[in-house]
């Protein structure tokens, strides 16, 4: 007689997951959106809800995520909790027809297909529907006209979750106002942690630069502004108009960054000294893009006057080359080259609003000083079709928010940790 799993899959689930997750596997609704916060589990409760569907009650299951990456994690979570669930007596778990990268079909019925989402993929299957982080799918509207006529036959159900990803889209207009009939379900970091999940608040604000608006979209369900002034002007003003007279800077360590011109753009130099706890811009130095040796001689003079600490250099496109001057006349301890990847961007950003909204920056009082908060409260996050973020600076004749990135270059050198000349990151002795 083929013994009932269900004892054994209602004991797995009420021990492996946490409330708002048997929630989630559990919804009783045909159609069901959920708005979470990152890494709280959806996924790994999307995976129990797929065995449940797939291996008890014999449905297809098609999963539709936001990049190849995420769908194959999908499967292989799915796989790791059908051996349990094979280890602790429900043998068919792992009795598998098929099973690779991206489907699983069991011999008894039942299959989960996870695949990055495309309108040609969507129309191809049938079956129960899970979008997964459809906030970051490339072209979400259409891609649900094309699979949403899947569910049309039978009694197919829908899931759609995501984490939010700006104030657009049609993931933002079904959070504020869900399609009639639907179950919605929202879980920030608060509610999982009153439901019993234990995480560490600083090391996840960490991860985010300190950036509270950045931290309440990824954890709080917060949308925000698909088009926003990433440097709210009232953090920007006191550090152009900030009150009393400058410390001495005579002795203060110098630090710089280096933003190299592109086509018509400026090279911009800025050097700035660390005392009591804040950046002293010293100067904003440019030069034009055509202008080869004067741009060397405005980074050799400054550095024979001033002495960077470390100098954080644009090395891309023309900025390459002399990066690689850059490092062999001040030192690799000195001069640290970096590639202007969205990463780096993203990173440089977040890093200005963090010690702009902790008041730790002094712009110089004068034109200079006025053009540099004009580019930083031009700097815009955006979002775009395709669900990626980016930081970007309007082009104007005084140039392409050079001013900006130099500045921010600046505050990355600042916040390197310096290491004694001649010691690395492993040093052979203890330096107390």
């Amino acid at each position: 007689m083929k013994r009932d799993p269900t004892a054994t899959l209602i004991h797995w689930l009420r021990s492996s997951f946490l409330g708002y997750q048997l929630e989630w596997i559990l919804e009783p609704a045909r159609f069901a959106l959920a708005l979470k916060g990152r890494q709280l589990g959806f996924s790994d409760a999307t995976a129990a809800a797929c065995i449940l569907g797939g291996l008890r009650d014999k449905r297809p299951q098609i999963v539709l995520s936001a990049a190849q990456d995420n769908a194959n994690g999908l499967i292989e979570t799915i796989k790791a909790h059908c051996r349990f669930l094979a280890a602790v007596g429900v043998r068919e778990a792992t009795d598998w027809a098929v099973c690779n990268t991206e489907e699983i079909r069991w011999r008894s019925g039942g299959s989960v297909v996870a695949l990055a989402a495309n309108p040609r993929t969507a129309r191809s299957y049938h079956g129960d529907l899970w979008l997964d982080e459809f906030a970051y799918h490339q072209d979400a509207e259409t891609l649900w006209k094309a699979a949403s006529p899947m569910v049309t036959r039978s009694d197919w159900r829908i899931r759609v979750f995501s984490t939010p990803n700006g104030a657009t889209g049609l993931f933002y207009d079904w959070c504020s106002a869900p399609p009639k009939g639907w179950a919605f379900h929202r879980v920030d970091l608060d509610d999982a942690e009153r439901d019993g999940l234990r995480v560490d608040r600083a090391a996840l604000m960490s991860l985010v630069n300190g950036d509270e608006r950045v931290f309440a979209e990824a954890y709080l369900c917060q949308f925000l502004d698909a088009d926003l002034q990433y440097l709210p002007s009232s953090l920007v003003e006191p550090a152009r108009a900030w009150i009393g007279a400058a410390p001495d800077l005579s002795c203060a360590p110098i630090y710089g960054g280096l933003d190299v011109g592109r086509h018509h753009d400026l090279t911009v130099l800025t050097p700035g000294a660390l005392e009591r706890n804040a950046a002293w811009i010293v100067a904003t130095l440019t030069a034009k893009r055509t202008a080869f040796k004067a741009q060397r001689a405005m980074i050799f003079g400054a550095h024979e006057r001033l002495g960077f600490e470390k100098l954080c250099v644009d090395k891309g496109g023309l900025g390459e080359q002399l990066a690689e001057e850059l490092v062999e006349a001040f030192g690799e301890d000195v001069v640290e080259p970096l590639a202007f990847t969205t990463a780096l961007k993203s990173d440089l950003a977040t890093r200005a609003f963090r010690w702009l909204r902790d008041g730790r920056v002094r712009f110089t009082r004068d034109d200079a000083g006025k053009a540099l908060a004009a580019e930083c409260v031009a700097l815009r996050r955006k979002v775009t079709k395709a669900g990626n973020v980016t930081y970007e600076s309007p082009r104007n004749a005084a140039g392409h928010g050079d001013r900006f990135w130099s500045f921010a270059l600046m505050l990355r050198a600042m916040d390197q940790t310096a290491l004694p000349r001649g010691v690395g990151d492993e040093p052979l002795f203890a330096t107390g």
